[in-house]
């Protein structure tokens, strides 16, 4: 299977540098894909790859970071430059295409993660491919297919374990579990985006979510903030949401969403 905007060849080459760990292109890239579309980046329209690599039990050094220190080391130059995150394990890059163009990429080293409070940042600890697939936000971004040296693997090999293609054809967003959205806030946002973008609506179980944790508010924060007061972390994600609503998404149509959820 091939990708739009990207060389099979660069997929074989992120394929040899995770040294034999398991690696997948996962998200946004696995649901345009099948969606027939070419996934971008929204801010600089470049190419834009989510992928997710598997680090060795007990390893405590983050999988990203090990496969960003390999293409860093290759003799061909194609890594440009590469910003790590290290309290998540991930690392972006930005790669040369043999084109003369560029690609952006995201690598995660997989992991699960729980919300200590409604809104904080997630505590992560390493895990498997599925792990990383479960923490996701909408059913339609929880897909992977897995890299290898032959390249990408084809739709028949598609990992689907939260019903994300069933949902493609009902176009429709569904929140992954029932504290999703209390959970991250920022996902309301996301669905608006997705929703006028891609032109789908919320499944009938996320539709009620959304009312019940709106009715819900205001949550319990941490012990010692104000009533009410959500964690600044999460004003920080709401307002980047925000941003890419209102610049890059057909606005009218995604706030026509979120009027629909008061």
């Amino acid at each position: 299977m091939d990708l739009p905007g990207v060389p099979p060849e660069l997929l074989q080459t992120l394929a040899a540098a995770a040294n034999g760990a398991p690696i997948a292109l996962v998200g946004g890239a696995v649901r345009d894909l099948l969606l027939h579309r070419i996934h971008q980046d929204p801010w600089r329209g470049l190419p834009d790859l989510d992928l997710v690599v598997e680090g060795a039990p007990g390893d405590p050094e983050a999988a990203a970071v090990r496969l960003a220190h390999t293409l860093e080391a290759r003799p061909d130059g194609r890594l440009l430059a590469w910003q790590e995150h290290g309290a998540y394990g991930t690392v972006e890059l930005e790669l040369a295409l043999g084109s003369g163009g560029l690609i952006q990429l995201d690598v995660a080293t997989a992991r699960r993660e729980h919300y200590p409070q409604a809104g904080d940042n997630p505590v992560v600890r390493f895990g498997s491919l599925e792990d990383d697939l479960a923490r996701r936000d909408f059913s339609i971004n929880a897909m992977a297919l897995r890299l290898s040296a032959a390249g990408l693997g084809n739709s028949s090999g598609l990992l689907d374990p939260h019903g994300g293609q069933a949902d493609l054809q009902e176009r429709q967003l569904r929140f992954l579990h029932p504290a999703s959205l209390r959970d991250d806030p920022t996902r309301l946002l996301r669905a608006a985006r997705y929703a006028a973008r891609l032109g789908f609506h919320l499944a009938p179980e996320s539709a009620e979510q959304v009312s019940r944790t709106l009715a819900a508010w205001p949550w319990a924060w941490r012990m010692g903030d104000p009533p009410g007061q959500a964690p600044a972390a999460l004003g920080t994600r709401l307002r980047m949401e925000l941003e890419l609503l209102l610049e890059r998404e057909p606005w009218p149509r995604a706030l026509a969403m979120l009027q629909a959820c008061l």
